[in-house]
């Protein structure tokens, strides 16, 4: 059975700095989409950066970065995890990406990249309409897990089969 679940997510990050008599400000809202597509998971986003800088002049500039995609294999992620802790008001809803193996999220940082707080784990928002996209999103990825798992425990090539 093919899998192609889409979810949206979003991130938002923001520096300042104060330095020689300026202020700069810059906030980044990063839109995104994660595919599931049978074997592999997809992540394509976008960076829209504005940045406000007072000192001499107030100046705002903005960016949009080019689109990035990066395909991870799914055997590249152990789980995926919606949270929606009543403690949080107000941040909402997350989903945790965990990666099976560090090497997993690496494609996806760098200058361009997305900020990881820990390597093993890839938290994004969800909006609140689609908190049960996301609820479904993680159950298309358990299904798509076992159903690798079932396939490569029938191949010809497993050798446990050979065995017997």
């Amino acid at each position: 059975m093919p899998h192609l679940q889409a979810l949206p997510f979003f991130l938002k990050r923001s520096d300042g700095i104060i330095s020689g008599g300026e202020i700069t400000s810059t906030q980044e809202t990063i839109h995104g989409l994660l595919l599931l597509d049978e074997d592999r998971l997809i992540i394509q986003w976008r960076t829209a950066r504005q940045t406000d800088r007072v000192g001499q002049e107030i100046r705002t500039d903005r960016e949009l970065d080019p689109l990035r995609e990066v395909t991870i294999p799914l055997e590249g992620v152990a789980s995926a995890e919606v949270r929606s802790p009543w403690w949080k008001f107000g941040e909402g809803t997350t989903l945790v990406l965990t990666a099976a193996d560090l090497r997993a999220f690496e494609q996806l940082t760098g200058d361009a990249g997305l900020r990881l707080d820990h390597p093993a784990e890839l938290v994004l928002r969800i909006r609140k309409a689609d908190r049960p996209s996301a609820r479904e999103f993680t159950s298309e990825l358990e299904l798509a897990h076992a159903e690798r798992a079932l396939r490569i425990a029938t191949s010809d090539d497993n050798p446990t089969l050979k065995s017997s």
